[in-house]
């Protein structure tokens, strides 16, 4: 199976036995690991759980996007600028779009993008100082495909802002709890992590899983 984030030819499969039991591929080459594409769910299965993920102003979810929050805010510092100039995209903000309306309490520009929730194009046409991508990776079926898009809308010297939980390798998958969200269809490690870095010519800013910084 071609990896969908590297295209190495040669990903090599492997069973999780352990409930929910699905098919995975592993790439020796960038460590992605990616459910097998027929075992995923479908659209309409994935939209009505996502429908469930209502990320509500509670204090443990704010807190849990503050170091992500804080990046940013450093970023637009040290580029001069102050937050009402900076325009951000959260791609991926899901039905509440909760982390937007926090930039935008911060009085920085945001516009949400989501597939399912706010699906405006019009929104992919435009460029941005930050693009930030919180609990989406995990979803995305077109890996390669999505963080390209992203990083085509990233302005030179912006920022690419993502929250994903690394992989510790194969070994440790079978049991490891974030896989058991059927949703979660691909798994990127610190190796994986580089490899993007290397590939699109990014620096990184932050590498403490689930905290990722890129600027391009």
């Amino acid at each position: 199976m071609k990896c969908l984030l590297c295209d190495n030819p040669n990903s090599a499969r492997f069973k999780v036995v352990k409930k929910p039991e699905r098919s995975y591929y592993h790439c020796e080459s960038c460590d992605l690991i990616f459910m097998a594409p027929e075992e995923r769910m479908t659209a309409v299965e994935e939209k009505a759980r996502y429908d469930f993920h209502q990320n509500e102003d509670q204090a443990g979810y704010r807190a849990f996007l503050t170091p992500l929050m804080k990046d940013v805010e450093e970023f637009a510092s040290k580029f001069g600028k102050a937050n009402k100039e900076i325009h951000l995209l959260d791609y991926g903000c899901g039905p509440t779009a909760f982390l937007g309306a926090c930039f935008v309490a911060k009085d920085f520009q945001v516009t949400n993008y989501d597939l399912y929730y706010q699906p405006d194009q019009d929104a992919l046409r435009k460029s941005y100082f930050v693009v930030t991508s919180t609990e989406v990776w995990e979803h995305l079926h077109t890996p390669k495909i999505d963080i390209e898009q992203q990083l085509r809308m990233l302005k030179p010297g912006g920022i690419l802002a993502v929250m994903t939980s690394a992989h510790k390798g194969e070994a440790h998958f079978h049991d490891w709890h974030y896989r058991r969200d059927l949703t979660h269809v691909s798994f990127f490690s610190e190796k994986t992590m580089a490899f993007v870095a290397q590939k699109y010519n990014l620096n990184i800013l932050k590498a403490k899983s689930p905290y990722w910084v890129f600027k391009k």
